[in-house]
């Protein structure tokens, strides 16, 4: 009787050990997951400021010359390119947009709207844009 009042005990003690650690690793899981999203928010917090006027006065524009087969479209509006089309490709990803399109996003935001690669402007010329 004794060896099974032993063994009930232990089993009960291995159950709430068990128990108390998976609190413990739920616990670490959610905390680490907030410190993660208030550090992403931050980031977000300073890339949402967008270009200024200036800035997008500085990216690189032409007219579009249409090229057989080439079926490229503006990832903003969805619309195929045309020949003699306002288009801006941005200098850090190489990816093409009608200028109005992009111009539009960059007044809100300082990333391309495809890869999020973060587009020139005051950190440039400060030296500070990553690569």
């Amino acid at each position: 009787m004794v060896e099974l009042t032993v063994s009930v005990l232990l089993l009960v003690a291995g159950v709430v050990a068990m128990l108390v650690l998976h609190i413990l690793i739920v616990v670490w899981a959610l905390r680490r997951g907030v410190v993660l999203r208030a550090a992403a928010s931050r980031q977000d917090e300073e890339r949402a400021e967008g270009l200024s006027a200036e800035d997008l006065n500085e990216l690189p524009c032409h007219a579009h010359e249409c090229k057989a087969g080439a079926g490229a479209e503006c990832a903003v509006c969805l619309e195929a390119f045309q020949a003699g089309d306002r288009c801006r490709v941005l200098p850090r990803c190489d990816h093409g947009f009608h200028a109005q399109c992009v111009d539009q996003w960059l007044r809100k935001s300082r990333v391309c709207p495809v890869c999020r690669a973060e587009v020139g402007g005051g950190a440039d010329r400060e030296g500070n844009a990553e690569r």
